[in-house]
C-alpha cells in the first residue's frame, strides 16, 4: 500500500476507490490503468500473465532501508508494451521484470558523506588527514580524497605500539590515537577545536 500512494502523489491522482482492480492499482490522469510494484531488496518483479492485459502503465516502486531514514524511489515507469520488451519470457504464468532493466539511484559512497557532524580536531600525518568530529565519528582524507578511516587508525594504532582492544570500531580507534596524540605529542597535531 505504500507503493500505490507514493504512486498516487507522484501521478497527481488519487487511489482507485475500489481495492484490488482486477490487474490495476489506480488511474492515472490520462485514464491509464496502472500497476504498481513495490520491491525492496527483491532482484526482479513478477507480474500474472493472466491479468497483465488489463493494465496500460507499470511503474514499480524501491523503498530503500539502507539509510537511517526510508527513501522511495520509482525505478521503472512503462507501458505494458515496453514492459513485454523488456521482461523475461513467460514462466509458470509469470513474466518477471529483472533488476536490471529498471534504474536505481547511484549510492553515494559513504567515504563520500561528511554529514557526521563539526570537526573538532584533526591531524595530519604526511598525506593524510584523520577529522573527529562532534558526534564522536572519526573521518579521514588521504591527498583530499575521502578514505574510510578504520585502516588508517589501525597502522596509527600499531605504529604508535598501542595495545590492541576488544573492540577495534572507528570510534574506539580513534578515540585511542587521539588520547595518546594529545597526551604525548601533541605538538604534532593541529587542533581546530576542543581537546580531550
Amino acid at each position: 500500500m505504500i507503493g500505490e500512494a507514493f504512486v498516487a502523489d507522484y501521478l497527481g491522482v488519487k487511489l482507485t476507490s475500489t481495492n484490488n482492480e482486477r490487474g490495476f492499482d489506480l488511474l492515472d490522469s490520462d485514464g491509464l490503468r496502472v500497476s504498481v510494484k513495490t520491491i525492496t531488496t527483491s532482484t526482479g518483479v513478477a507480474f500474472n500473465e493472466a491479468t497483465i492485459d488489463l493494465v496500460d502503465r507499470v511503474i514499480v516502486v524501491w523503498i530503500d532501508t539502507a539509510e537511517d531514514q526510508l527513501a522511495i524511489e520509482v525505478v521503472f515507469d512503462a507501458s505494458t508494451e515496453q514492459l513485454m520488451q523488456v521482461a523475461k519470457a513467460p514462466y509458470r504464468g509469470k513474466r518477471r521484470l529483472m533488476r536490471n532493466a529498471m534504474t536505481f539511484p547511484k549510492r553515494i559512497s559513504t567515504t563520500d558523506r561528511f554529514d557526521v557532524g563539526s570537526v573538532v580536531d584533526t591531524y595530519q600525518h604526511g598525506n593524510v588527514l584523520i577529522r573527529r568530529h562532534a558526534t564522536g565519528s572519526f573521518t579521514a582524507l588521504v591527498n583530499g580524497d575521502p578514505q574510510p578511516a578504520r585502516q588508517l587508525l589501525l597502522a596509527m594504532r600499531d605504529e604508535m605500539g598501542l595495545p590492541d582492544k576488544a573492540t577495534n570500531t572507528t570510534r574506539s580507534l580513534g578515540a585511542q590515537v587521539f588520547s595518546h596524540l594529545r597526551g604525548e605529542s601533541f605538538s604534532e597535531a593541529s587542533p581546530s577545536g576542543e581537546n580531550e
